[in-house]
């Protein structure tokens, strides 16, 4: 069986190697997206502080009135001095993401998400798409990732196993897989960067290749699965509301209204037949902790079709909505972000120093096997 793994991780590895390199350097930079994108970008993100501002209905309805043909979808309501980040909709536009100043409904900026691009408004999107989807057209590069998360996921399981050693005495042989030699050659101390950085990040490296499927695959993979072993609320997704062709009766006015008292509203939003709000007060746009919580009415009268609490309900479902906290390390705030960032750039010489290991057994197998083809031409003769 050990060899049987050997094969299968060196195998697994290879396949994955590439995109877990590019997945782990973006990671560590997507972990401060907010943070970077608006430094890089303050003439979009920023907005003159004032106490006064127009509601999210007025707000939407002066965005599109100043850039016709578009259909307002989201909008955020924003912290002081910030710009409300407006989502719109439309044939043949060349932007879906709008700034505007809350205060008077003045369209600050706008562009188009992921375009490609190394300009301050194009490059953090870029990177962020390029992330879990590599760029490809519709949803190829999401399905190739959330694979490539699949086999990650397993081949977890598969090097820890490898780790564990041979015969007794169990604790002291395996000490050696979590230690790495002083004053070793420059291909054993690549060998142990593999292994003991692997088996202490192993925790954290399994979190991120199963958030990865969830992320990815939740329909396909995650949630079914999950599913085998508990019982899951259904999400608005599984509810289906009927679409209405009909125009919407509730603004979102109307959604903040019907929410009620709650803490710290982020997002209003509008999907076919219904209206929401999305909120939260931990950190930045309420993404730490367990996230966002999210109301959901229908837009004709104003019932509500889902109330999802971020941290409350069954385990399963507290589990299955954190997952964004987990990959991205919010679960814990700035100590969890750091620590993700780390652990990106440890994906990506975990998947360097992996490939040069191969190599070196590869070059090392057919430097033995040409040894043995001379020396049997020579017996030969």
């Amino acid at each position: 069986m050990r060899a049987v793994f050997a094969r299968l991780h060196c195998w697994v590895g290879l396949t994955t190697a590439g995109f877990l390199a590019i997945a782990g350097l973006t990671g560590s930079l997507i972990v401060f997206y907010q943070e970077l994108d608006r430094a890089l970008n303050p003439d979009l993100f920023n907005a003159p502080v004032t106490a006064q501002r127009v509601s999210p209905s007025t707000l939407a309805a002066r965005v599109e009135a100043q850039l016709p043909g578009t259909h307002v979808t989201m909008l955020s309501i924003p912290a002081a001095g910030r710009a409300s980040e407006v989502w719109v909709s439309g044939k043949a536009l060349a932007y879906d993401q709008v700034f505007a100043d809350p205060a008077t409904g003045n369209v600050l900026g706008k562009r188009k998400w992921g375009e490609a691009g190394l300009s301050r408004p194009n490059l953090m999107p870029m990177i962020y798409l390029f992330h879990y989807s590599l760029k490809l057209p519709g949803v190829w590069g999401v399905l190739l990732m959330g694979v490539i998360a699949c086999l990650w996921s397993i081949d977890c399981f598969v090097a820890f196993v490898l780790t564990l050693p041979r015969g007794a005495p169990f604790w002291s042989k395996w000490q050696t897989s979590w230690r790495i030699k002083r004053g070793a050659s420059a291909y054993r101390l690549q060998f142990d960067l593999h292994r003991a950085g692997g088996l202490w990040l192993w925790a954290v490296l399994f979190i991120l290749a199963t958030s990865s499927v969830a992320l990815n695959l939740p329909e396909q993979v995650f949630r079914p699965l999950l599913k085998t072993f508990t019982p899951l609320s259904p999400t608005y997704g599984d509810l289906h509301p009927p679409a209405v062709a009909r125009a919407p009766r509730l603004s979102f006015d109307d959604a903040l209204r019907l929410a009620g008292e709650m803490d710290r509203p982020q997002w209003v939003f509008r999907e076919p037949g219904a209206v929401g709000v999305s909120y939260g007060a931990r950190g930045d746009k309420g993404l730490d902790g367990f996230g966002l919580s999210t109301i959901v009415f229908d837009d004709q009268t104003g019932a509500r079709l889902l109330h999802q609490q971020a941290g409350r309900g069954r385990l399963a479902d507290i589990y299955a909505g954190m997952q964004y906290q987990l990959h991205s390390g919010r679960i814990l705030g700035w100590p969890g972000r750091i620590l993700i960032c780390l652990a990106g750039l440890a994906v990506a010489t975990l998947s360097v120093t992996g490939i040069v290991i191969w190599l070196r057994k590869r070059n090392a197998r057919i430097v033995t096997r040409r040894r043995h083809v001379a020396t049997s031409y020579a017996a030969s003769r």
